[in-house]
């Protein structure tokens, strides 16, 4: 996995943690949203990582 994947997936899965383990602590909305916020961005990184190194492996295989 490249940087931008690496990165993305681990921002992602620490925003789900901080926004499970705030919801069930009972802590601010505005910290279940910040995790929710990250959890996004994440994922949106993930996905574009993901697309990035299919395209260099599609155009490898050609």
């Amino acid at each position: 996995m490249n940087r931008l994947t690496t990165v993305s997936t681990a921002l992602g899965l620490l925003g789900l943690v901080l926004a499970m383990l705030t919801a069930l602590a009972g802590g601010s909305s505005s910290i279940i949203a910040l995790g929710f916020v990250m959890l996004a961005l994440g994922f949106m990184g993930a996905v574009v990582g993901g697309a990035a190194a299919l395209g260099r492996i599609w155009e490898t295989s050609r």
